[in-house]
């Protein structure tokens, strides 16, 4: 992975608009900056882009909020870089609002012929993380463990236990895909291990199941037997009912016969009566016919006066429609002229409303400009101030973080004066001249010049604390002050929300003052011109015109109401004639008709009479016949009983046999089932076997044994190399994974040893400045055997340590330890506030705070 752009947006102190650090402009460098400035938080936004992960509280239980810009709700961080050829590109960013957070990752990658950045995020953050993690093929800890020299954990790997640190190495080393494989060898193993256990229980159903087959065979012999014999008697049976049930049904067929001759009697019975009535109502009717037709002159004279009169009422009736049509149009426009009255009534009214709320608006508008520009003064008095709360708030964020850093250093140095006072003491009280920490001989001399060098340092810590505890007394001096200042101005400006409501609402009411006055003036004229109109009945004046020619209209029409009614009485008088007409045209018409029906009708009945003898005669001839079926029924259903009970004992025997036969065929099936499971069971034990010595070979004594054992030589290699450069060939490390046990075996671990011209001493025992040297060594080295990996795909080294335990011989000695690995990394970043360094490399990136805009940083060639 190498790092190509790096761009935070209000994470810890830098804040927005904040332009990329370009990466690709360097390939050692030193970022530099004093205490505090935001060098740090460059490399805790690169992590937290990757990983999610930097530096936190103890009681943090993730990183998110404490990195984000004190007084912001929203963090970004977008990191861009390299890996085998490809660009990736990771957007994560963090919002908080109260007590809600939500975060959000975005992983891309640069697609060339699209010339654009495709996505290759998941639908969770958490599977695109480990999405992240698999493509570098490293997680955070391991990254601070090597590649990553963290500021106050650079020690991180010498201070774990043996077994903590067997585990950074074999992350380095990417041994857990043999972990996955072992696991992948026991899934597989556990899944041959249930197939070889079913096959066993199922062999086991097979035999006895196979124990009954000649059994089976025996009871299908003589079933088929069996069967044989019933169905020839079946046969011989079938034959017989046949023979009855065609007898049985022709006599059934004959009964149905005389069933329905006898229900057709009776039908022809009935329409004979129905007959008989509708020939004497005939008869009646054609003396109807006669009688009207009798009286013809006298209904011929009553017509000719109806039709007369009908005709004068026709005209009358056509007159009063004509008038009461001009009647409803004139009540219609009467309607009109009212409405339109009315409109302009309604329309005054709301206007002259309109113009007393105009009014009232108008007169306050007067009143509300006078007090403006004091509101107007106010707000600005508060903006003013809360400006000033943002500075202190700003400053006050610095002076926790240097507050933090003086703290750390003076736990650091404590540390140092209490392990070298330890140290003394065991030289003083050994007598002998041997010392006590690894039994080295030692003469007066010696014994004194170390004791010298170990005072020595104590002094320089003690001054360094004194120091460090004014520059703390100042800082809570000064945030106090500020805490006080701030609480004021906080108290000035609590009613910010109430003088901005009333600046809002004076405002829009001037506004609206403005526009009433003008609108006052066109609404007066307006008022006056539709009183003029209703004075002058200046309205529908189309409306007022066509009433006056509809009443003319109806004076011309003539409609006169009391002729009218004495036709409608006549007319009442003659009500009969029209209908007395009908009845003499419709006689004439149908009286031969009617005749010539009646002579049809009479014939029609005597033919009936005579087919209801025939009927009769012939359901007398069936019901001789029917007397012998029932002795036939009963002897078909006998029979047919009989039948039955041997087509039952035939499916029986069927049914039977199907059930031996299907377990006979089962038998079989199972002997070639027991033959192929048991050449199948014997590649299962082999398998078996196969994946039982790969779950060893796999494990954390097999392969990843052997591939550690063979990594800790280059380890000590490369730690010892940087050791001879910055301690003068005084210093020597070296690397134990077994252990000799009181019990005469073996135990696997990792422990480091250090010696020096005093012999072999505990990690502890070692003062500040040469414990920095030892882990600085080692952790370059875990680092390079990272870079080597191709497994890990890491060719960065980013060093964020202290080097003030250094005197200028030991930080010459790093300076040029870091060149001499330069060519086996692809980018450096050193993190140094010394002078000494600053200047020690090509490329300096200088960081500097500033209280409004939050860190800046700029590329300087040295």
């Amino acid at each position: 992975m190498i790092p190509v752009k790096l761009t935070p947006k209000n994470f810890l102190s830098y804040g927005e608009d904040v332009p990329a650090l370009d990466f690709t402009q360097f390939h050692v460098a030193c970022l530099s900056g004093a205490n505090g400035q935001g060098k740090s938080a460059l490399l805790d936004a690169l992590t937290w882009s990757l990983w999610g992960e930097a530096r936190k509280g103890s009681q943090e239980r993730k990183a998110d909020s404490g990195l984000l810009r004190t007084g912001k709700e929203d963090m970004q961080v977008e990191f861009v870089f390299d890996l085998e050829g490809e660009r990736y590109r990771i957007i994560r960013t963090f919002a908080q609002s109260g007590k809600s957070s939500k975060a959000g990752l975005e992983f891309q990658i640069y697609d060339k012929t699209k010339n654009e950045y495709v996505s290759l995020s998941c639908p969770s953050t958490k599977e695109t993380q480990d999405k992240i993690i698999k493509i570098l093929r490293l997680d955070y800890q391991t990254f601070i463990n090597s590649a990553f020299i963290i500021q106050g954990r650079g020690n991180e790997f010498s201070k774990k236990t043996a077994r903590e640190r067997k585990e950074v190495l074999s992350d380095i080393l990417g041994l857990s895909r043999y972990d996955n494989l072992a696991e992948l060898a026991k899934s597989y193993l556990r899944e041959i291990n249930n197939t070889i256990m079913a096959k066993d229980s199922r062999l086991e159903y097979i035999a006895q199941e196979l124990i009954q087959i000649d059994f089976y065979k025996s009871r299908i012999n003589k079933l088929t037997d069996d069967h044989t014999r019933i169905a020839k008697e079946i046969t011989e049976k079938e034959v017989q009912v046949t023979k009855l049930r065609e007898k049985v049904n022709s006599l059934k067929n004959k009964g149905e016969r005389a069933d329905e001759l006898a229900r057709a009697i009776d039908q022809q019975r009935r329409e004979i009566y129905q007959k008989e009535k509708e020939i004497d109502a005939k008869k009646e009717e054609i003396a109807d016919c006669e009688g009207v037709i009798s009286q013809k002159e006298a209904i011929l004279s009553r017509f000719n006066d109806y039709q007369r009169i009908n005709k004068e009422n026709t005209d009358l009736t056509s007159k009063l429609r004509e008038a009461r049509k001009v009647e409803e149009e004139k009540n219609l426009i009467e309607k009109k002229i009212e409405s339109e009255r009315a409109n302009l009534v309604v329309d005054l009214r709301n206007k002259e409303d309109r113009y007393r709320d105009l009014k009232i608006k108008a007169d306050q508008g007067e009143k509300n400009k006078a007090e403006l520009p004091d509101i107007e003064k106010k707000i600005e008095e508060i903006k003013s101030l809360e400006k000033e709360s943002e500075e202190i708030h700003e400053k006050g964020n610095a002076i926790n973080l240097d507050l933090a850093n003086i703290k750390t250093k003076i736990d650091g140095s404590e540390k140092d004066i209490e392990n070298n006072k330890e140290k003394i003491r065991l030289l003083k009280e050994d007598s002998e001249g041997v010392c006590p920490l690894c039994e080295t001989k030692l003469n007066a001399e010696k014994k004194s010049k170390i004791e010298a060098n170990l005072d020595k340092e104590i002094n320089i810590n003690l001054a360094s604390i004194e120091d460090l505890k004014k520059e703390e007394e100042v800082a809570n001096a000064e945030r106090e002050g500020l805490v006080n200042k701030w609480k004021e101005i906080k108290e000035k400006i609590g009613d910010k929300d109430v003088w901005q409501q009333r600046l809002t609402r004076i405002q829009l009411e001037c506004k609206e003052s403005a526009q009433a006055t003008n609108m006052l003036i066109d609404l007066q004229a307006e008022i006056d011109g539709i009183k003029n109109i209703l004075g002058d009945f200046a309205y529908a004046l189309e409306e007022h015109k066509k009433l006056k020619e509809l009443k003319e209209l109806i004076k011309t029409i003539g409609y006169d109401e009391a002729r009218h009614f004495q036709v409608s009485n006549e007319i009442e008088k003659l009500h009969d004639a029209p209908i007395n007409k009908m009845k003499l045209e419709e006689a004439e018409k149908k009286f031969d008709s009617l005749k010539e029906t009646l002579d049809r009708w009479q014939k029609d009945y005597q033919q009936k009479k005579s087919d209801i003898e025939t009927s009769e005669k012939i359901i007398y001839e069936i019901k001789i016949e029917l007397e012998g079926l029932s002795t036939l029924q009963g002897e078909l259903s006998q029979e047919e009983g009989s039948l039955k009970q041997q087509l039952t004992q035939k499916e029986e025997i069927l049914s039977e046999k199907g059930g031996y036969q299907s377990k006979y065929d089962q038998c079989l099936k199972l002997k070639e089932e027991k033959n192929k499971m048991g050449k199948e069971l014997e590649g299962s034990y082999k398998e078996k076997n196969i994946y039982e010595k790969l779950i060893i070979a796999f494990g954390k004594n097999g392969i990843q044994a052997l591939i550690i054992e063979n990594a800790l030589p280059e380890i000590e290699e490369e730690a010892n190399n940087l050791l001879a450069k910055l301690t003068n060939n005084s210093t020597q490390v070296a690397m134990e994974s077994l252990k000799d046990l009181k019990s005469g075996k073996l135990k696997e671990t990792l422990d480091i040893k250090i010696s020096d011209e005093l012999g072999v001493r505990d990690y502890e025992l070692y003062s500040g400045g040469e414990a920095f040297r030892i882990d600085f060594s080692i952790r370059i080295a875990l680092s390079k055997l990272l870079a080597r990996r191709a497994g890990t795909k890491l060719r960065t080294l980013i060093i964020d340590e202290g080097f003030g335990t250094q005197d200028e011989e030991g930080l010459e000695n790093i300076v040029e330890a870091i060149r001499s690995i330069s060519d086996d990394f692809d980018k450096i970043l050193v993190i140094t506030h010394l002078d000494t360094l600053k200047n020690a490399f090509p490329i300096k990136i200088e960081v500097t705070k500033y209280p409004e805009t939050g860190s800046k940083y700029k590329i300087v060639k040295n």
